[in-house]
Order: structure tokens, then C-alpha cells, then sequence
């Protein structure tokens, strides 16, 4: 009860921070799914020169690793999604996917500063801001998140603070074109899975989103941010190609993904498995007896040989699972971790969005196609 006092005391003294500064200056209610749009009024336009410093806040790593990937910040690794470096870890021969001439990230004289609020290991649906949070919000200049309710704790601060400056939810942008609107997952009761940078397709519209928001804060003169975009794109779509052809039924027999939330829809999809999330799409819900004893169930009867735990939610749930899947006679692998909601420590190959792709690819498919019965 003190810690839920506690963690209530620091979301109220957060918000009030965030808040109290921009109360004065409210005027009418301004969505943050409303930027950038062009037009004198639009807080995400012409809010910097080239000389100038211009300050971005991200919510989750995800969106912070592109960004500075787009801001010529960062750098591709060579061996990311690579046709060569998938066969020589995974035994599988690939499809030799050609990279894109000119395909890669050139540095900017954009003076930039990109902070991300969550660390690896954290966990955006039940994340309380912190007061140096608070601090970061109300210096910024440009503000993504990735909205769709992921940063539940997070969502009434950010809408008040895109009543006058630039807050872009890039799911929330592009649930709202049509073009994209397939391409998202609803739950049973209708609502949108949020956990879109597993869908390479949806990344890559997001990517271009940040393009052409932090272009929009130059005044649309930045034609190199919009280069790095596409080098990244293309980089994503190779991911997406690979993925469906390393989970082709031939390759993988098993058609079952096993976790412990429902994080994986979209991969799963893209990847032709069956996604079973041991809670729903937010980790604010509880695992029940009747989850673990209906998953133990599919378990045994479809002889799943591996399951996986996630770097941001306990793992008590699958472990759960394992010893009630072994006192019904199947002993279940643990498959290893998986990169959920929050991208892994610096110097893994996680810390970065299409490294943490890399790393759930690669680590889902050694347990599922290395560990079937002969």
C-alpha cells in the first residue's frame, strides 16, 4: 500500500510540474495525433534553424534509436539483418537480400540533443515518470511517443503539453490513415495493440513520421533527414523479408509463439505463428489460474517445445507454466529472453530497435526449429 501511495504522490507531483507551466498558455484543446501539419499555427513548424539547437524528448528507446538514426547520430551495423550473418548463426541459408545503393546514414550539422525517458528493462504501460522526466518534457522542443495507450501513466501530461508545442503519438498518426489500417491488431474486445515497432512495415511509416516532424521544425529544409530515413527503411524491409522467410513452414513446423504478454502480435503475424501472451496487451493486467492452466494446456497437447520470457515483465508467469507443463509430463525449453517493450543495455545486440529485432528473430527461431522432437 506505502508503495502504491508513493508511486500515486510522484505521478500527481510529476503532472503538476509538467502542467502548472503551460496552464497560463492553454488555449483551445489540441490532439497530439494533430503534428506536424503545415499552416502558421503548427507547433511543429519552423521551430529552429540550422544553427540552432533543437531539443527532442522520446518516450521509449524504440523511438530514440530511430530518431538519432534519422538525425545522422547513429550508424547502421553492417551485420544487421544480413543474409550472411543470419546463415552463419542460425545454420538457416537465407535468401540473399541486396542492399539498396546508398543505403546508409550520413552524419548532419543539425545541432540535435535527443534524450529517451525509458531505460532498458522498463516497461511503458505502468512507467510513473520521474521528476527529471518532468524537466525534459518541459525543455523540449520536439516530443514522441507511441501512443495507442502504451505510455498509460504518462498520456494526460502529454496531451496537455501538445496544446502548445510539438507532441507527435506516432501510432496514433498512422491508426488514423487509412493506408495503414490493416496493418494493426485489435485484442478480442476491440482494442489496438500498441506494439507497433514489431511490425517493420509500421516502424518504417513511424520512421518516416519522425523525418519529416524534425524537417518540419527546420522550416522543411533538411533533405538529408529524409535520406536517413530511407536508408532505414530499407533496412527495415529487409528485416521483414527475412522474417518471413526464416518462419516459412518448411523451416519451422511450429506455429506457436509463447510469451509472457501480448507484445509479439504483430511479429508473430509477420512471422506465420500463433501469438499467446500469458497476459494481455499491457502488463497492468493480471495473469489468472485460468491463463496459466488454458496455456499449459496448448502446451502439451501441441507439444510446444519452447517458451520465452521478456526483459521487461517478470518471469514468474512462464516459470509457472513450465513446472505445471512438466507435472503433465512435457518438459517445455525456456527459449530465452525476448526484447518486449524496451530495448536491451548498451553493448547488446538489443540496445538498438533493429538489433532488438535481430536478437528476438534470431533467439525464437534456434528454440522452435533446433528444438523439435526427431
Amino acid at each position: 500500500m506505502n508503495d502504491r501511495r508513493a508511486a500515486r504522490a510522484t505521478r500527481c507531483l510529476f503532472l503538476a510540474l509538467v502542467l502548472l507551466p503551460l496552464w497560463a498558455a492553454c488555449n483551445a484543446p489540441r490532439t497530439p495525433e494533430a503534428a506536424p501539419m503545415a499552416g502558421a499555427d503548427d507547433p511543429c513548424r519552423a521551430r529552429a534553424t540550422a544553427g540552432d539547437p533543437l531539443r527532442v524528448v522520446a518516450t521509449t528507446g524504440q523511438i530514440g534509436d530511430v530518431a538519432r538514426l534519422v538525425a545522422g547520430q547513429a550508424q547502421l551495423a553492417a551485420d544487421l539483418w544480413s543474409a550472411e550473418a543470419l546463415a552463419a548463426r542460425t545454420g538457416w541459408t537465407p535468401p540473399r537480400i541486396e542492399a539498396p545503393a546508398g543505403a546508409s546514414v550520413q552524419p548532419t550539422d543539425l545541432r540535435i540533443t535527443i534524450d529517451t525517458l525509458l531505460g532498458p528493462g522498463a516497461d511503458p504501460h505502468v512507467y510513473v515518470p520521474s521528476l527529471g522526466d518532468a524537466a525534459l518534457l518541459n525543455e523540449a522542443d520536439v516530443i514522441f511517443y507511441n501512443g495507442l495507450h502504451l505510455e498509460a501513466q504518462m498520456l494526460k501530461a502529454l496531451a496537455e503539453l501538445a496544446r502548445e508545442r510539438c507532441v507527435v503519438a506516432l501510432g496514433d498518426r498512422l491508426y488514423a490513415e487509412e493506408r495503414y489500417r490493416d496493418l494493426f491488431i485489435h485484442s478480442a474486445d476491440g482494442v489496438v495493440d500498441p506494439h507497433i515497432w514489431n511490425e517493420p512495415v509500421l516502424w518504417a511509416a513511424a520512421t518516416s513520421v519522425i523525418a519529416a516532424t524534425l524537417d518540419a521544425a527546420y522550416g522543411g529544409e533538411q533533405a538529408v533527414l529524409h535520406a536517413n530515413a530511407q536508408a532505414v527503411i530499407a533496412r527495415m524491409e529487409s528485416a521483414g523479408t527475412l522474417i518471413r522467410a526464416m518462419f516459412s513452414a518448411d523451416v519451422v513446423p511450429v506455429k506457436y509463439l509463447v510469451t509472457a504478454h501480448d507484445a509479439f502480435g504483430y511479429f508473430a503475424e509477420l512471422a506465420q505463428l500463433e501469438n499467446v501472451g500469458l497476459q494481455g496487451l499491457s502488463t497492468e493486467t493480471e495473469v489468472s489460474a485460468y491463463d496459466i492452466q488454458a496455456t499449459v494446456d496448448l502446451i502439451v497437447e501441441q507439444r510446444i517445445p519452447a517458451i520465452f520470457v521478456e526483459s521487461s515483465v517478470s518471469e514468474d508467469a512462464i516459470q509457472a507454466v513450465r513446472a505445471a507443463s512438466a507435472a503433465r509430463g512435457w518438459e517445455v525449453a525456456l527459449g530465452g529472453e525476448l526484447y518486449s517493450d524496451a530495448l536491451g543495455p548498451a553493448g547488446t545486440e538489443g540496445a538498438t530497435y533493429l538489433g532488438m529485432l535481430q536478437h528476438n528473430a534470431v533467439t525464437v527461431f534456434q528454440a522452435l526449429a533446433q528444438g523439435l522432437e526427431e
